[in-house]
């Protein structure tokens, strides 16, 4: 049974690869009906040291920086976002260097790229049913300096009709990732990321909610990571909004760090140039 699981999974894998590559040509050659592409400037005082995700600093004091884009194009739709992170010793581990950049670094970096391809769009079918408006095939690669991590997901992606918001799209990914401490294997988990956007108005202020939930389940590290980032956005004008962020991340601590539950909370404060 495990030997069938594992050639499943192989062979599923392998055909994401090609339905990634696919995406990666189309966009090449796509033009993009719809776009927005905006740099954020997030601060916290509150960073908690964190070995998983490595945006800890000494004195809880984060400067984040965020290029992030997202269009839409006739075969489906292309996101990335870098990440920089600025703070004392951000990311060391216990004193020891946390990657690429060595010990007592004041910079990080973490970035992102998700292709989307929409059956929809390529078959011409009309595949909504329920509340599913769509479905696609995505991809999701992820690079960091911290731990010298990088992680590859192929999966499925799901836009689902959910009163009241503007969007709203669930992912389910078999993930493979690589950092440093990894004993020289793929770590393979599966993956799930939920995204959506609530626009509303109060007293003629227009403002956007927008959650975002990812869970690496059944790594065998640290069990399950939840990782939590739901942002509260005031529009002041075409180019400009300010917002807040109440970022949460839990998991089962390692024995190497004590054994436990560990759990942040990071609040942080962000103002968006939108392009």
């Amino acid at each position: 049974m495990k030997s069938i699981g594992r050639k499943s999974g192989s062979a599923f894998i392998a055909g994401c690869c090609v339905a990634l590559g696919m995406v990666a040509a189309k966009n090449a050659f796509a033009t993009e009906s719809w776009q927005n592409t905006n740099v954020t400037v997030g601060y916290t005082t509150e960073s908690k040291f964190d070995p998983v995700f490595g945006t800890g600093t000494a004195d809880k004091k984060l400067t984040t920086v965020r290029l992030e884009h997202f269009g839409v194009h006739e075969y489906g739709d292309n996101y990335f976002f870098f990440d920089t992170y600025h703070g004392k010793e951000v990311g060391s581990f216990f004193g020891f260097g946390a990657g690429s950049f060595g010990e007592q670094t004041k910079d990080q970096y973490f970035g992102v790229w998700n292709p989307r391809l929409s059956l929809s769009k390529i078959t011409g079918a009309n595949l909504s049913f329920g509340f599913i408006a769509d479905v696609n095939l995505a991809a999701r690669l992820e690079r960091g300096s911290y731990a010298n991590f990088r992680a590859n997901n192929f999966g499925v992606a799901f836009d689902l009709k959910v009163p009241g918001f503007s969007f709203f799209e669930t992912d389910f990914y078999a993930r493979s990732a690589r950092f440093t401490g990894d004993g020289g294997k793929d770590i393979h988990t599966l993956f799930w990321r939920t995204f959506a956007m609530l626009p509303f108005e109060i007293g003629g202020f227009k403002l956007t909610w927008s959650p975002l939930l990812l869970v690496n389940f059944n790594n065998k590290q640290r069990d399950n990571t939840i990782f939590v980032q739901p942002d509260l956005w005031l529009k002041l004008n075409k180019h400009f909004d300010i917002g807040y962020r109440h970022e949460y991340a839990t998991y089962k601590k390692t024995p190497g760090e004590g054994g436990g539950t560990y759990s942040r909370t990071t609040p942080t404060l962000q103002v968006r140039w939108n392009f």
